[in-house]
């Protein structure tokens, strides 16, 4: 008889044990979901059949609260900061427009020392082509002389007219020297010119 009054009651305790693991189970499901309107009617079927359960459903609601207090107070943070990164944002899109702006102007007042100095190599260039032309020109006459002086026997030229072609030469050998300083000079200038552009770049 004891031991069959043993067994009625573990499977007392067994059966009251699942029936509120189900019930908790139930409750952490409905948290979960949503808390339901049935969610009272639950509570207080299960506080019938064990009271004890209240420290429980006490200590949840306690729980609750704190992480509604929580979310409230990060809420309130993310609003905070939210609203400081919209002012950041403007700040930094005045700041641009002002920068946009003010690198406008300068750029406004770099440009007529731009267009100078561009002029200045065109006109640089040119001159330099035709310090070019006219070398080629002296070079092709020192040539034609030189082609002459060589012929001089075959020519019969005179003393006095082999004097006058030597003094020519002597003329054309120095005017192109002149004419060499002289053109390397403006290629030299070109490169400073646009050393010059390049900075303002």
């Amino acid at each position: 008889m004891e031991k069959q009054k043993g067994k009625k009651a573990m499977l007392l305790h067994l059966n009251k044990t699942k029936f509120l693991v189900w019930i908790v189970v139930l409750l952490i499901n409905l948290c979960f979901q949503g808390c339901s309107p049935n969610t009272a009617e639950i509570e207080k079927k299960i506080l019938e059949y064990d009271p004890s359960f209240q420290k429980i459903l006490d200590k949840r609601n306690e729980l609750h609260k704190r992480l509604d207090q929580e979310r409230a107070k990060f809420l309130k943070k993310k609003e905070d900061i939210d609203s400081q990164v919209n002012v950041l944002r403007e700040q930094k899109r005045q700041i641009k427009q002002e920068y946009l702006l003010q690198a406008s102007e300068l750029n406004l007042q770099i440009q007529p020392d731009q267009r100078f100095l561009k002029k200045s190599i065109m006109e640089l260039e040119n001159n330099y082509r035709q310090k070019k032309e006219a070398l080629g020109i002296t070079e092709h006459d020192i040539g034609e002389i030189s082609s002459l002086m060589k012929k001089k026997d075959t020519l019969a030229l005179t003393p006095e007219e082999m004097k006058v072609w030597n003094n020519r030469m002597s003329l054309l050998v120095e005017k192109k020297e002149e004419q060499i300083s002289e053109k390397n000079k403006v290629k030299k200038e070109i490169e400073i010119t646009k050393l010059k552009l390049k900075v303002f770049n």
